[in-house]
């Protein structure tokens, strides 16, 4: 399903939650009853559920509600559609195909994480890329993973959920999210896909749970459209404050965090390092205290230790 997120229907979805006739919609939209109607068939066939007397009216909504999720959408700059699907194989790899849009799936085939990981992508999860109309030096794209994760903590403070450098959020020191930021483009000049994925009502794999968490285990009543409504509004204000106001989404980064004080590994480029993670640079590139003094590390992975 494609929505366009100037389509009319939108305006028209909000007022079939308040109630209003066909003739009511017909005269003040400027359409036929006919199309009206059939915009109605449409709802229905996506799960919602309305009465059609006196007036039409919403009374039960799918969870997710894909229309919810386009009026959401509206809120991030330069986006201009938003692509729905049951399943594919994966957000990013078409988000890449399209520009300024948002691409939501309720389950993935071949979802991905960092290094080429497989992100599994059962349905009840959030699973969205972004096509931004932005472009910005590839190294660059470090800072939008940062940014993305604070709008993902902030999405879930309610859990307690903290984020792990470089692109996850935990909750009870579980995986509850993965990032995926990639471009398409010149290397000075690269369009951003941003790709997040959140752990909502989906259950987890066996192998897993001593790893990740699912938003169900801890609220019985979770929505995905509500944690996908919060994620919009967060990521909407943090991408008007960048970059101008880097430093202070640095900042919330930094109150937000679980890795900062933590003893780590960080496995990059071939090499280990091993200390305390004590702060991240403007360049989003983390700082750690190792036997040979600090050492700053723009990407890898990023395990806790005891010692």
């Amino acid at each position: 399903m494609k929505i366009e997120l100037n389509d009319r229907r939108l305006v028209i979805f909000t007022q079939l939650e308040k109630g209003a006739s066909g003739e009511e919609l017909a005269k003040k939209f400027g359409v036929s009853r006919t199309s009206v109607w059939k915009f109605v068939q449409k709802l229905e066939e996506a799960g919602y559920v309305l009465e059609r007397r006196p007036k039409y009216r919403i009374v039960s909504k799918p969870d997710p509600s894909p229309f919810d999720m386009a009026l959401a959408l509206k809120k991030i700059p330069g986006l201009q559609n938003f692509y729905y699907f049951r399943e594919v194989d994966s957000t990013n790899r078409f988000a890449k195909e399209v520009e300024n849009s948002a691409v939501f799936a309720e389950t993935q085939s071949a979802g991905r994480g960092r290094i080429g990981r497989k992100w599994e992508s059962q349905r009840g999860g959030l699973y969205v890329s972004f096509s931004l109309n932005i472009s910005i030096p590839v190294n660059e794209i470090p800072k939008l993973t940062l940014l993305a994760g604070v709008a993902v903590a902030k999405t879930l403070e309610d859990y307690e959920a903290r984020i792990k450098w470089p692109n996850d959020v935990l909750i009870n020191d579980k995986k509850v999210s993965g990032i995926l930021s990639e471009f398409v483009g010149e290397e000075l000049s690269a369009r951003v896909i941003m790709g997040i994925g959140i752990n909502v009502k989906n259950k987890i794999p066996g192998h897993l749970r001593d790893k990740a968490i699912s938003l169900k285990e801890i609220d019985e009543s979770v929505s995905i459209t509500d944690i996908f409504v919060r994620l919009c509004t967060n990521l909407s204000e943090l991408m008007k404050r960048y970059p101008s106001e880097w430093k202070s989404i640095l900042g919330e980064w930094k109150r937000l965090s679980s890795t900062i004080g933590k003893h780590v590994v960080i496995e990059a480029g071939g090499r280990k390092y091993r200390g305390m993670a004590i702060d991240i640079d403007l360049d989003g590139g983390l700082i750690v205290r190792t036997e040979h003094g600090n050492e700053k590390i723009i990407s890898g992975e990023c395990f806790y230790t005891s010692y």
